[in-house]
């Protein structure tokens, strides 16, 4: 019974990141390009800050799920910060591997490689949520953790400090 609970929030919340991390793409605009705001949005087209509408939104799914079911499911922050990691390296994955594929880009193919990416990180979890109860996963929380921090401090600095990769360059 929990875990349908779960399943549902989880679902419905990732119903809310797509419509939260779309609505991101326009954010820096509306705001008048507000250099805090960029932090946290797209600043421009490139994979990287794409990245960004999935991460910071899932974060913010994270802080409401993961107080409601640490009692039920031990290491669920673990579980949320795994599918927040899948979910965003998906992107360039997935977007780099279909042009590569066909050599060029299609638009529509490009915006559903963030809801492609999403639908497989909760599937991750929903699977993942199962064996999350297992006292050796303490560790690799505090390690998710750790890596969640460390994104969200490269996407900050890396959106006006870009490095000259091509992840980082705008179509």
């Amino acid at each position: 019974m929990q875990y349908k609970k779960f399943r549902k929030q989880l679902f419905y919340g990732m119903i809310g990141v797509g419509i939260l991390g779309s609505l991101f793409h326009f954010v820096y605009d509306f705001t008048g390009q507000n250099r805090f705001v960029g932090l946290f949005v797209a600043i421009n087209e490139s994979t990287w800050e794409h990245m960004k509408l999935m991460f910071f939104p899932m974060l913010l799914l994270t802080g409401i799920l993961a107080p409601k079911w640490r009692e039920t499911y031990a290491n669920v922050e673990l579980i949320l910060n795994l599918g927040n990691l899948a979910a965003s390296w998906l992107i360039p994955v997935l977007f780099y591997t279909y042009r590569g594929i066909l050599g060029y880009g299609i638009s529509w193919a490009d915006i559903a490689t963030f809801y492609v990416s999403e639908v497989l990180a909760l599937f991750l979890m929903l699977h993942s949520i199962k064996y999350c109860g297992n006292p050796l996963l303490k560790k690799l929380t505090c390690i998710s953790f750790i890596l969640i921090f460390i994104q969200g401090i490269a996407f900050m600095w890396f959106t006006y400090h870009p490095p000259g990769l091509g992840i980082f360059a705008a179509p």
